[in-house]
């Protein structure tokens, strides 16, 4: 089956999410980035602080106790320990949920979608967003007969593979991205990098999903 990708290009992830979670009421899936929390934090790039300050309300999850008191002694005590399989029971109702870099950690990606559609509804959007497949370093590193990826990942995902998981638990994709994850390091090689990366953004680093629930 081949498909043509009907996409956006961001030059970051986080502004992009941050846009739309401005004003609305948010639930953050994997909220701790961990095990990068402390890294994170002290570089100004963790996402769920940058949540915080636009949200009108913010609920996080996540299920690493000790990033969860990290990131409350250092004064957010918006983030509990949840499981993902009882958010059936989870009395926070979300305008937007937010599941970034989370989806390629799981063993069972599909019953995670599962559990997320039993507290959608048509006003509530769910942003996904995890490696792409088909990132250009990819295919650089694999001449090289090499292979880079995170230690905890068990799955990867092209826009196709996604795409077909989401809809196969009836989520209806509003809009495609693909974006950049958000670093210190972000010197002139890295923007004229992401320049010549908009003209091509199948082959970002990062792919984005924005669906209704």
């Amino acid at each position: 089956m081949t498909e043509k990708i009907k996409c956006g290009f961001e030059y970051g992830r986080d502004n992009y999410l941050v846009n739309i979670c401005r004003g609305k009421k948010v639930l953050h899936i994997g909220a701790c980035d961990a095990p990068y929390t402390l890294q994170k934090f002290k570089n100004n790039l963790l996402l769920h602080a940058k949540l915080s300050k636009v949200s009108r309300e913010i609920l996080g999850i996540d299920i690493d106790k000790d990033a969860i008191e990290f990131l409350s002694q250092k004064g957010y005590d918006n983030i509990v320990y949840y499981n993902m399989d009882n958010l059936g029971d989870l009395e926070f109702k979300p305008e937007v949920i937010v599941f970034g870099e989370t989806i390629e950690h799981l063993t069972n990606p599909g019953r995670a979608l599962e559990n997320i559609k039993k507290i959608t509804n048509d006003e509530c959007e769910l942003l996904i967003s995890t490696p792409n497949a088909f990132y250009i370093m990819n295919f650089f590193n694999s001449i090289r007969k090499k292979e880079e990826a995170h230690e905890d990942h068990k799955v990867l995902f092209s826009y196709q593979t996604l795409k077909q998981l989401l809809e196969s638990k009836s989520f209806e994709i509003a809009e495609t991205t693909y974006t950049f994850l958000d670093r210190k390091d972000g010197g002139c090689k890295k923007q004229v990098f992401k320049k010549i990366m908009s003209k091509f953004p199948v082959l970002a680093e990062t792919l984005i999903f924005r669906c209704k629930g």
